[in-house]
């Protein structure tokens, strides 16, 4: 991979080296599955990125990207990073107000977007003179996806290239945070810290052309456009999933054989799985595979859990998850299921990824080590070794967009200072115990953590999601979300009584409670009745 030093890189390789097998599988309204090869992918990308610097005059402007995940979103992405101009990913949920903000502090001179999107931002966009681009079809006041690329087919069939030149040390994609504080950032990243991520995480994690990915988290978020930018330097095949709620029909629509997922996600999926397992009487087959994990071989693991593999589409054989804290007994019900986890850390200042398990080497229990290209060190620890996580390297960020101050506080002497406090063992596989701004000190000078007792909480089924944190008074206080469907299981009723809910959650506090020392207990807990607000990698907004 030494000649590539570009996103642009990544799709002409891939080109070149397999132009005719499929790139992505996108199904239409029938649900009938349409393919679509490099060479189309790459030519649609060409055409797309001539259109927007010569019949658009766009070249080097900002172009913001909204809307669902799809294969206009990506044509979209790699045209602007093929020298087009510099990509700024919006979340298609932010409201039309959130959005016009972002693009006026972002100076987005156009935007690519869904005729939803068109249509609230149409008075916006004319009012501050930001070109429409509508990727679905005709929209009032912009221009038509279709009309060009047709445009840039026409010169390239005309024996035109495109290929434009390309600073890899310079902005090529702005990335707004959307932050479990609430608090979004401008992080501005080059072509060489996305480059240099994806070959330091490919060392880790393999992936081959014959793989077919299911793209479930937005693309906006780095995270996701990472698995994307190494699934194409595979020649492997992408597939989008309809929705969170249709995932199991999404599974067996395309039968992938990568899933990159977070936590939430995977373990409410789990949830299912061992109710499953239960209800057909097999919960003893699963814990005497649990404890001979070592012994029994995947291939024996997926056999006797074939019902499990049918459920992922039948292909299923490897996941990877981020983005939030794991519990350590989900990853290792999905080893016994013979499905490896790949458990991986990092954040959208370091392009994404730092620290990772690999395919060879990982444990349940950590986020793995640095990658090859990291350097990671602690600071400010305690007595216990824990302390802030920093980062160097080539994956981090140019800094923070019109924020020179945030970008001095975060960034010094060339270390990203995460925010996230953590330990790394004397093997030197690190552990995260919670985000510097969430620790609670009491008044005697001890810390609390508010993960690791969320950690313990959600141990229980009855528990969906909660938070922890204190009052005014440091008086440790849980807000929980139940899960309303386990304690009807568990009562065996058909509606829950009045009272229900109170007595089994506060069954789970003292259950909790038995397991801490007396300052982390937790001394009041709120019964929440709908599910907490959450960002796009379904992290709970503090």
């Amino acid at each position: 991979m030494n000649h590539i030093t570009t996103v642009r890189d990544v799709l002409k390789n891939s080109v070149q080296i397999y132009p005719k097998r499929t790139a992505f599988v996108v199904a239409d309204k029938n649900k009938e599955l349409q393919e679509v090869s490099y060479e189309r992918f790459g030519r649609d990308v060409d055409a797309l990125c001539f259109a927007l610097r010569e019949k658009l005059g766009l070249g080097g402007k900002h172009i913001g990207l909204s809307g669902a995940n799809s294969y206009r979103w990506c044509v979209s992405y790699f045209a602007v990073l093929s020298g087009a101009g510099v990509a700024v990913p919006l979340d298609k949920d932010n409201s039309p107000e959130e959005t016009a903000g972002l693009l006026s502090f972002g100076d987005v001179e156009a935007v690519i977007c869904d005729s939803r999107r068109a249509k609230e931002l149409y008075p916006f966009a004319k009012e501050k003179n930001i070109t429409l681009i509508c990727s679905e079809g005709e929209c009032e006041g912009a221009e038509s996806y279709e009309s060009l690329i047709e445009y840039g087919r026409l010169f390239i069939e005309a024996g035109g290239r495109v290929n434009y030149p390309i600073d890899e040390n310079a902005l090529a994609v702005l990335i707004f945070t959307s932050g479990t504080t609430g608090v979004s950032k401008g992080v501005m990243l080059t072509n060489r810290n996305l480059i240099s991520d994806m070959k330091a995480v490919s060392s880790n994690v393999s992936l081959s052309y014959e793989d077919r990915s299911l793209s479930l988290l937005p693309l906006h978020h780095t995270y996701e456009a990472m698995a994307l930018l190494m699934v194409v330097r595979s020649g492997a095949t992408v597939c989008f999933a309809s929705s969170y709620k249709n995932l199991v029909a999404d599974f067996r629509l395309y039968k992938p054989t990568v899933l990159v997922c977070v936590p939430l996600i995977l373990e409410k999926l789990n949830r299912r799985i061992e109710k499953e397992i239960e209800r057909r009487g097999r919960t003893g087959k699963s814990r005497l595979v649990s404890i001979m994990s070592g012994v029994v071989s995947d291939d024996a693991k997926r056999k006797l859990f074939s019902s499990v593999h049918e459920s992922f589409g039948g292909r299923l054989r490897k996941i990877i998850v981020g983005a939030a804290p794991i519990q350590k007994s989900t990853v290792e019900a999905f080893e016994t299921y013979g499905i490896p986890i790949i458990i991986g850390y990092g954040l959208t200042e370091c392009s994404p990824i730092v620290i990772c398990n690999s395919d060879i080497d990982r444990k349940s229990d950590s986020i793995g080590k640095p990658l090859s290209s990291a350097k990671v060190k602690i600071i400010d620890a305690d007595d216990k070794g824990v302390g802030e996580i920093a980062v160097k390297g080539p994956m981090v960020m140019l800094g923070y967009y019109k924020n020179p101050e945030a970008t001095r506080e975060t960034v010094q002497d060339g270390w990203l200072k995460t925010g996230d406090l953590g330990y790394a063992d004397r093997h030197g596989y690190y552990r995260i115990t919670g985000r510097r701004k969430n620790v609670i000190v009491t008044s005697g000078g001890k810390n609390i953590y508010p993960e690791e007792i969320e950690h313990y909480l959600l141990k229980s089924p009855l528990v969906a999601e909660c938070l922890v944190y204190a009052k005014r008074d440091k008086e440790i206080t849980a807000e929980i979300y139940p899960d309303e469907g386990e304690m009807l299981r568990k009562s065996k009723k058909e509606i829950l009584g009045e009272g229900d809910k109170e007595l089994y959650i506060e069954a789970v506090v003292k259950t909790v409670n038995k397991k801490l020392p007396p300052y982390k207990r937790i001394k009041t807990y709120i019964i929440r009745d709908t599910e907490f607000e959450k960002t796009a990698t379904h992290k709970i907004k503090r």
